[in-house]
């Protein structure tokens, strides 16, 4: 799947407070794009940060973490408050801004 259409699909997330689900993606020329290969998986808060590291490098070598979830939808609710971000593009432009730069 997609980096944007991850980030498009934040509203259909339901944080959980038993599980954790991060994005991990692929950069492409050294950046992460819209167009990135993405994938989120999900595992239990209480081992999230041994368990996903061993998930990724095993089942997703070449990808790299994103974000949290529930960060990434956090972000993304204020982004639809902010009239300049409008559009699906700037939305994901600014996450992915937020994400290599702000996280």
């Amino acid at each position: 799947m997609e980096l944007k259409q991850i980030i498009l699909n934040f509203r259909n997330f339901q944080s959980n407070e038993e599980i954790v689900s991060v994005i991990f993606a692929k950069r492409i020329d050294g950046k992460f794009q819209p167009a990135s290969d993405a994938v989120s998986l999900e595992v239990e808060k209480e081992d999230w940060a041994i368990k996903i590291t061993q998930i990724a490098t095993t089942k997703y070598p070449d990808y790299e973490y994103f974000l949290e979830m529930d960060i990434a939808q956090y972000y993304y609710e204020d982004l639809l408050a902010n009239e300049g971000y409008k559009s699906d593009d700037k939305k994901v432009g600014a996450i992915i801004h937020y994400a290599e730069f702000d996280a």
